[in-house]
């Protein structure tokens, strides 16, 4: 495989050069990353290994520019990187990094992350020829149907070509006749289906090939080709000898006699199954990356930016509609000096441990996320301030009571509802945050409006 190395540091890319030349590689390097995309540009390489931090273009901009620069095949990029962050690995592959290396150079991760970029490429080698024989050979199908209505010559000739190439086509072929009985079974069809010609030739295609769901979308094909219908690209499954699921693409089109008259059809079946694989496991991880985009990662909870996007959309429908909406943000009492007394291993406990009270406790309409360090939010849709408030007071409680290993822990809530003097979002969560604030230098342990925290002030006053 050729590789282009993005390396600043002399040392680690000769560090990382030797290793490559070692596994089989062809390497390039530069020494920056301006220098890297001007090697890109004039020769690009399936393999990009970049440095995060360079002079003068950095990996995450070379990763963006790759991925902008058009090209026919794939590239894999992989950063190398000290950083551990989740927000810089979000970063890195939203700029359209593949992988990570960490510094210092580990052989081995080296090593399994080649050989990650080795099969994503080959399978993207693979489809695009699977694609480009399909292709081809639909276009050859074509040609052949074209010469059938020629002249009776031109047929004779055409048959005799025609049962070359369909028994010797990479891509599973078989026709039918008026009655759904097999007439013809190539190669590629024995082997995607694990059957014989001896096991279906002369015999319907439902008594073995096609059954249950499958029998039912192959009956429906089967009914709009002999009504005269070309298919092309449609999706379906299957199933072999063994009972394996093979997802596939079918062609179909209108076998005709002499006098015009449909008599059968020829189908034409493709095995798209690692093509399909591959893509479900692309979605997959491409729902786990948004999932942690609005997820926090000690707690579970929803994090900062999805809270502040929610409420949001909230504080909007509840001033359209006149609906009631109200905000409850808490606070872990003296976790600072818990932190210090237990350590941040037991801190983050306590935090993990309250996230899921909070959870627990809430209904099932309340938004509850964390807000940032030891503070959390709760956005409570459709509810008013003294409902909100029993709500705060049954998290308090639930606290305050639970089992806590090494002392107990306690809550403070501030508690806002929306008014007409309130004109967007911040300004709920900054009365929210001035009850909190009252509720923690009133003795800790309780829950206070913004309204009782107004009150105090102009009675002082």
């Amino acid at each position: 495989m050729q590789v282009l190395i993005a390396e600043d540091s002399v040392v680690s890319a000769k560090v990382l050069e030797r290793a490559l030349r070692q596994l089989g590689c062809t390497v390039q390097v530069a020494h920056d990353g301006a220098q890297a995309w001007q090697m890109f540009q004039e020769q690009s390489a399936p393999l990009v290994v970049t440095d995060w931090e360079m002079p003068h273009m950095d990996g995450i901009e070379l990763c963006r520019k790759i991925r902008e620069f058009p090209q026919d095949t794939y590239t894999y990029i992989v950063l190398l990187t000290g950083r551990d962050q989740k927000e810089d690995k979000l970063a890195a592959l939203e700029a359209g990094a593949d992988d990570f290396l960490t510094k210092p150079l580990d052989i081995a991760e080296l090593k399994a992350c080649l050989h990650s970029a080795q099969r994503i490429l080959s399978a993207e080698a693979r489809l695009k020829e699977q694609n480009q024989q399909l292709s081809e050979m639909y276009e050859e199908l074509q040609s052949q149907h074209a010469s059938l209505l020629a002249t009776q010559r031109l047929v004779e000739h055409a048959n005799r070509r025609f049962s070359d190439l369909f028994e010797n086509l990479p891509i599973a072929c078989f026709t039918f006749d008026a009655e759904g009985v097999l007439r013809e079974w190539n190669h590629a069809a024995e082997q995607l289906y694990g059957y014989s010609k001896a096991e279906v030739l002369f015999r319907s295609m439902f008594e073995k090939v096609f059954r249950g769901e499958s029998a039912l979308r192959m009956g429906e094909l089967m009914r709009m080709v002999l009504a005269g219908s070309t298919l092309t690209g449609i999706e379906s499954e299957d199933y072999d000898a063994e009972g394996r699921r093979h997802y596939v693409l079918r062609g179909a089109f209108p076998l005709r006699n002499p006098a015009g008259e449909v008599v059968g059809g020829l189908v034409s079946v493709v095995d798209v199954t690692e093509r399909v694989e591959y893509e479900q496991q692309l979605k997959a991880m491409n729902e786990k990356l948004q999932s942690l985009a609005i997820t926090d990662g000690l707690t579970g909870l929803y994090n900062h930016r999805a809270f502040q996007d929610f409420l949001e959309q909230e504080f909007q429908r509840a001033k359209r509609y006149g609906a009631p909406l109200s905000l409850i943000l808490m606070d872990v009492d003296k976790f600072k000096q818990y932190n210090d007394t237990f350590g941040h291993q037991a801190g983050d406990e306590v935090l993990k441990q309250v996230a899921e009270i909070l959870k627990q406790n809430a209904r099932q309409t309340d938004f509850v996320a964390r807000y940032g360090g030891e503070e959390f939010a709760t956005v409570l849709p459709n509810t008013e301030l003294q409902d909100a408030v029993r709500v705060a007071e049954r998290f308090r409680h639930a606290i305050e009571r639970a089992s806590w290993e090494l002392r107990p822990v306690t809550g403070s809530f501030g508690v806002a509802s929306l008014t007409d003097a309130i004109h967007n979002r911040q300004e709920l969560i900054e009365q929210a945050d001035q009850a909190l604030y009252h509720a923690k230098h009133s003795g800790r342990n309780r829950v206070c409006t913004y309204e009782e925290r107004k009150s105090t002030h102009l009675h002082a006053a």
